[in-house]
Formats: structure tokens, sequence, C-alpha cells
């Protein structure tokens, strides 16, 4: 995330990740195929660990403010992953949470009924 809110996903390179990580780069493609397999999974797990520290939703507004404030946190390498050629993976989890968010305040609105 912190290489993805300085420049465009098509900018950034295994070297410059593994560099940043302290990594090798055999290293990284014993775990990653390439850098999109890698940016699926940064956010499967952002949303994963929003999911799990909001196991019930009280509110619409509860559930969206908190995928905004990620947004608005990560706001350059959002942008830059919105802007890419992988803005599908960005949309997939983002509909994802929207799914999450929808259905958990309507089980806690209708709960018994």
């Amino acid at each position: 995330m912190k290489l993805l809110s300085g420049e465009p996903v098509n900018k950034v390179t295994v070297k410059q990740l593994v560099e940043d990580c302290g990594i090798n780069r055999n290293t990284f493609y014993y775990h990653y195929p390439d850098i999109t397999a890698l940016l699926e999974e940064i956010m499967r797990d952002e949303t994963d660990k929003i999911i799990n520290q909001y196991p019930t939703i009280d509110t619409m507004e509860q559930g969206l403010e908190v995928a905004i404030e990620f947004a608005l946190k990560n706001r350059d390498a959002v942008m830059h992953i919105y802007k890419s050629v992988n803005r599908d993976i960005y949309e997939k989890y983002l509909w994802f949470m929207l799914d999450y968010v929808a259905g958990q305040y309507f089980e806690t609105l209708f709960s018994g009924h």
C-alpha cells in the first residue's frame, strides 16, 4: 500500500517491492506469480479486517463509514488501483464489502422476524 500511495500500479516493480520489504525476488515469486496476485491478496486481507472488526452493523451509515474510512486513509493507493487495469480487483472487494454491510444491517434490523 505504501508503494501504491506513491505511484500507479503499472509503475510498481517487483524490484521495488522486494527492496522495500527486505526480501529477495525468489521469496516474492514463491508466494505470488505477479504483482496482480499480491494486489488481490492485499484487497482480500483489508476486506477481511474490516468485516472482522464489525461483526454486526447497526446502521447502514456505520457500514459505509467503515468502507469510506479505509478509502480515505489509503486515498492515493485506492485511486491508483481504481485507475489501473486492475480496477476489477478493487471493485470486486468493494462490492463484497458493501454486500456484507447490507446483509449485516438487514440481519440486525430484522433479527427474529
